[in-house]
């Protein structure tokens, strides 16, 4: 199973390095944002290989332990984060009222439903942050209920 993780992780990046020259062959700004965020996706998911592959393998703690600062720093930036994307959800949903197009109020559409997943995500994490001692079961729910969701 770790091999097949650490190879799933290889493909990924992979494709990353062959979508590269399109991207910077395409002219047209549409095109070309929705090649970048498949390359974006891309990483993602090679990162999340690489380390479901480290949890498959024994290699993560089963409890989250960092140094009091790193923990207080990573705190702290979840919850300016959390206030980033209370703001990105406001301004996206007053860019909706406004939209004629609905192929624009669709991909909008999309952005907002990212961002107030990730607004849930945050908070939750947020709260598990909080606590003296977390699990690394406790990440690992969360992680699955906000960043793998079903396609529409």
């Amino acid at each position: 199973m770790v091999e097949q993780l650490e190879e799933q992780r290889r493909l990924e990046l992979s494709h990353v390095e062959r979508l590269r020259p399109t991207l910077e062959a395409i002219q047209n700004r549409l095109a070309s944002a929705v090649i970048e965020s498949i390359i974006h996706d891309s990483h993602k998911h090679a990162a999340l290989c690489g380390a479901l592959a480290d949890v498959e393998a024994g290699a993560v703690p089963v409890k989250m332990e960092m140094d009091a600062s790193t923990a207080l720093r990573l705190a702290q930036s979840v919850r300016q984060h959390i206030r980033v994307e209370e703001e990105m959800i406001g301004r996206l949903e007053k860019i909706l009222e406004l939209v004629r197009d609905d192929r624009v109020a669709e991909l909008l559409g999309y952005l907002l439903q990212d961002e107030r997943r990730h607004h849930s995500m945050l908070t939750r994490l947020a709260i598990l942050l909080d606590r003296e001692e977390t699990s690394m079961d406790e990440y690992l729910s969360l992680a699955q209920k906000y960043m793998f969701i079903q396609p529409p």
